[in-house]
């Protein structure tokens, strides 16, 4: 199999596209699942948008952790230069200084699970399969590419009935985010940190004690400093390293073949 080319299976014949096709494919599949789950939910259920919510984010990640297991993906569990999770580990837990909201129990089991399967999902499809989908590019290319296809994913938020407002702030947000934990993924290797501090990370903003302009301003200032991070992050790899190379030759891409 070529490092700039991969093949699908579709009705019996094999399909061979580019790692950018590949990346698209990856993310247009989890859009359809992500759309098709919400379309149904509210079709055949009465719950409210939390639930519904928590519902299609445990499909994409039973989705996400099927599709890795199957094409068999490489996990990698040891952690390399584990001190650069430090930053994004205060960054994640910053909206706790102000203390907890009181929140009912079963809301809160919601949040807990959601956002645990958010990071397994985000993680695992983003920083794991779709980068690895880019193998044969630059880390900074691919990065910028995986955190604008991360970034506009979130566009799905309105089928669950989200603002429309929020939501082109969330897929700004995403994007930055996206960068710091793309390079975070190439130079420590191991996704279930990232995975950890992601669920870390939405849990703070859900369950802190901010509101308003405070909450608006942890979000804004955390993106920032991970999207700089980020970029530091990438600037100290060696130059002409692919990303398949950043990563430790695992797979450049998802594939049987």
């Amino acid at each position: 199999m070529s490092a700039d080319t991969s093949s699908v299976s579709a009705g019996g014949a094999r399909i061979r596209l580019s790692p950018f096709q590949l990346a698209v494919m990856l993310v247009v599949v989890a859009a359809a699942v992500n759309l098709t789950a919400a379309f149904v939910l509210e079709a055949f259920t009465d719950w409210d948008s939390l639930y519904r919510r928590l519902a299609g984010v445990l499909v994409l990640a039973a989705m996400a952790v099927a599709v890795a297991v199957s094409t068999r993906f490489g996990f990698a569990w040891t952690v390399r230069s584990g001190r650069l999770l430090i930053l994004p580990a205060v960054l994640a837990v910053l909206p706790f200084f102000a203390g907890v909201q009181p929140v009912q129990g079963s809301i809160l089991s919601a949040i807990l699970i959601g956002e645990a399967a958010t990071g397994i999902f985000e993680e695992l499809w983003f920083r794991g399969l779709t980068l690895s989908a880019l193998g044969s590019w630059t880390p900074f290319k691919a990065t910028m590419t995986v955190s604008a296809l991360f970034g506009l994913s979130h566009l799905a938020n309105i089928a669950y009935g989200a603002d429309a407002a929020i939501t082109a702030a969330q897929v700004i947000g995403a994007f930055t985010f996206g960068v710091g934990y793309a390079a975070l993924r190439l130079r420590t290797i191991a996704l279930w940190p990232l995975m950890i501090l992601h669920a870390l990370t939405d849990i703070s903003l859900a369950i802190g004690n901010v509101t308003g302009g405070l909450r608006w301003g942890i979000m804004i200032g955390s993106d920032t400093i991970l999207l700089i991070y980020g970029i530091i992050l990438l600037r100290q790899l060696p130059r002409g390293t692919s990303v398949s190379e950043a990563i430790g030759g695992q797979r450049t891409a998802p594939s049987r073949s």
